[in-house]
């Protein structure tokens, strides 16, 4: 017996501990549109449903099997100690049961199922969201494993076919296509025309961005469907699971549109520090600041997906046509032009500029791009491990400061305001970033920090002996800056001090930054 004879059958016998060959107490039976999930004790049973949605095919046993056997390796990669391995379910006799060690010789396979350590559902992210327990500090977790992993991830040219034009074409209008008979329903017929011309003015506005991302190499097999629901604490720390493995052209993409699932759902959330805190965490880790001008254009795809999953879902639940307005409406906003501008802080080491260019980050939804992490990615040393001499030599300086305009350059373009956080000692490195914002046409400004020289001291020794920070600036380093350091004035531009690193509450109307 498959399990396209019964599903009822085997589903029942699931729920019973006699299936199990360890201790189980009450099953619980989850279900989403392609399986059936079961939570046994310290365990959870993944199996497919025998359906064919074009974009998936589980109608046969082998498929299934195929497909269990996938989602375990590629679930691995971020969540090795979740996913335990393929377990058939063997039937002998009038019985049904999941065989850890394989059938009997008198037992034939029905079924398989992905075997789990059970994750606790009060600790999935999205249910801490929902009870306002979702903390800031998981999102620097999250920013660090993704980084890495698509660091990792695969790469070849079977895989970069994912990030040529056509490809990226089509499942973005398909969007539209599927979603046309709910015009009316889940949209307005306005709404739905004018998407689909911006975004495909998008897509040919993109075009070299797009050919560019691939001799990057930022094409990657990546994991599809990074979203809260698919995120869950355990052990203190965030395991990131249920990766998409039915179909790779649903997984591997840009990097950015992986990310994009992300912090579109936290928008979504209406959590939008949550979702600054991730993309400036996920950039100062993957350098990757080449790929903002597109996440726009990727968060906007993934709004208009989880729109369209809100559509077909209309005839079980009405009420989920304001939830797909939802997403169309975010969809419509990311794709609205917005301008940024560049801040950039002055200070010498230990007054403060981190704290006030994060201030000014989250206030702004800005982007913060740090001379200490930029030095350390052109020297190749890890942002925790402390570096040499050689990393601040004047000619290392003079990289830093240029890249660091160039990375100002790109967040600017993507709409987004700069914080450029250095010390910027110097007269001529402000006015160089002053220069730009006026190439670009966007506004300037300058956040000065300052603090006293004892305190400078104590706060340099207090992070000497902190591993979780970049900086490798000590005492000595501070007094070597006291000695070459230019204080800024307004003639260089708008000027707002900020004592200890603290913003003051009228620093945007001081910088000319309007709300």
């Amino acid at each position: 017996m498959e399990m396209t004879d019964d599903v009822a059958i085997l589903r029942k016998a699931l729920l019973q501990s006699s299936a199990y060959s360890h201790a189980v107490g009450p099953v619980v039976h989850l279900e989403t549109h392609i399986s059936h999930v079961f939570l046994a004790g310290d365990y959870a049973y993944k199996i497919k449903k025998p359906v064919n949605f074009g974009f998936l095919d589980f109608t046969t046993l082998d498929k299934r099997r195929a497909a269990c056997e996938d989602e375990v390796r590629l679930n691995r990669r971020l969540a090795p100690g979740i996913y335990l391995g393929v377990v058939p379910i063997c039937r002998q006799g009038g019985q049904l049961a999941l065989a850890p060690h394989g059938c009997d010789r008198d037992a034939h396979v029905i079924e398989y199922a992905v075997q789990m350590r059970r994750m606790p559902q009060d600790g999935l992210l999205d249910h801490l969201a929902a009870h306002s327990q979702l903390q800031l500090a998981y999102m620097t977790d999250i920013a660090q494993q993704v980084a890495d992993f698509h660091d990792r991830a695969a790469r070849s040219p079977e895989i970069e076919q994912y990030g040529h034009l056509e490809s990226i074409r089509a499942p973005v209008m398909q969007n539209f296509e599927q979603t046309t008979p709910f015009i009316g329903r889940a949209v307005t017929a306005e709404q739905h025309r004018t998407l689909r011309a911006t975004t495909e003015a998008n897509l040919a506005m993109h075009i070299n961005r797009f050919a560019e991302r691939v001799r990057a190499h930022r094409i990657v097999d990546g994991h599809g469907d990074l979203h809260l629901r698919n995120m869950c604490l355990m052990d203190g720390r965030v395991v990131i699971f249920d990766c998409i493995e039915f179909n790779p052209a649903l997984r591997a993409g840009d990097v950015m549109s992986d990310i994009a699932f992300l912090t579109m759902d936290l928008d979504h959330r209406r959590l939008p520090a949550h979702a600054n805190r991730f993309l400036n965490e996920y950039l100062e880790h993957s350098h990757d600041y080449a790929g903002l001008p597109l996440l726009d254009f990727y968060q906007a795809y993934r709004a208009c997906v989880r729109a369209k999953v809100s559509c077909f879902e209309l005839e079980q639940d009405a009420g989920l046509a304001d939830e797909a307005r939802a997403y169309f409406d975010l969809a419509e906003r990311y794709l609205l032009p917005r301008a940024g501008g560049i801040l950039i802080t002055c200070g010498v080491s230990g007054s403060g500029k981190t704290s006030a260019a994060r201030a000014a980050v989250q206030e702004l939804g800005g982007v913060m791009v740090r001379s200490d992490a930029v030095r350390k990615h052109l020297a190749g040393v890890p942002l925790m491990q402390r570096g040499d001499a050689a990393l601040y030599t004047p000619a290392m300086t003079v990289r830093t400061y240029t890249t660091l305009l160039d990375h100002a350059r790109t967040i600017v373009a993507s709409g987004r305001w700069a914080i450029v956080d250095a010390v910027h000692a110097r007269r001529n490195e402000r006015l160089a970033v002053a220069a730009l914002a006026h190439e670009l046409k966007v506004p300037f400004g300058t956040l000065y920090c300052e603090a006293p020289h004892e305190e400078l001291v104590r706060r340099l020794e207090k992070r000497a002996a902190n591993p979780n920070d970049i900086s490798d600036a000590d005492v000595a380093v501070l007094e070597q800056q006291l000695g070459f350091f230019e204080t800024p004035t307004a003639e260089e531009g708008p000027l707002c001090t900020c004592p200890g690193g603290v913003l003051p509450p009228a620093w945007r109307a001081q910088l000319g930054i309007a709300h």
